[in-house]
């Protein structure tokens, strides 16, 4: 067809357009199933994406009352939190001194909150209607964590970091395999 950035005949094996075509089309599709696990996933997200907005209007509001500062203190003494140890901490850090000279680090944590929350949203939305794309964002964007997680997890195994990679890990794997994400694309 005029047009056509690649002719309908470029990348054709056994009878089926190239690799991207396919893909695209894949992403565009809406899966016909309600599946019970997806909807898990979904609540999952949905509620932590509210979380993290009360969080961050929290973070705010204390910041902004001078509160902040103290309830730091008590909540690294109260949790036994050692801050600056772990791969996420650091990298957060350097992030924030990088940014720093732009905007306070209080306005850089909340919009990093923000930020996302808008993809748990996105997901959690995106999974609800049953969008292809969500799926396969939800993957990576989950997946990508997974290695992070993994370190924290070793470096301090607590109750809540263990489910936590253990959560990530399952919906990714459910997603990929169950879903059959990736597969003849």
């Amino acid at each position: 067809m005029p047009g056509d950035p690649l002719p309908r005949t470029a990348g054709r094996v056994g009878g089926r357009g190239p690799w991207a075509r396919r893909f695209w089309r894949e992403l565009g599709s809406v899966t016909a199933e309600r599946d019970p696990v997806v909807r898990l996933i979904v609540l999952e997200r949905l509620v932590k994406s509210a979380a993290l907005l009360a969080l961050t209007t929290t973070l705010l509001t204390a910041n902004r009352l001078g509160y902040l500062q103290q309830w730091a203190g008590e909540l690294q003494e109260q949790l036994n939190l050692t801050a600056g140890r772990g791969v996420i901490s650091v990298v957060l850090t350097w992030v924030a001194e990088q940014l720093g000279h732009l905007l306070p680090h209080v306005t850089i944590v909340a919009l990093a909150l923000i930020l996302y929350a808008v993809l748990e949203t996105t997901e959690g939305v995106g999974l609800a209607m049953g969008r292809r794309w969500a799926e396969y964002l939800t993957v990576v964007a989950t997946g990508l964590l997974i290695p992070w997680e993994a370190i924290e997890v070793a470096a301090r195994p607590t109750p809540f970091r263990v489910a936590a990679l253990l959560v990530n890990a399952g919906i990714v794997a459910y997603l990929a395999y169950r879903r059959r994400l990736f597969v003849d694309v």
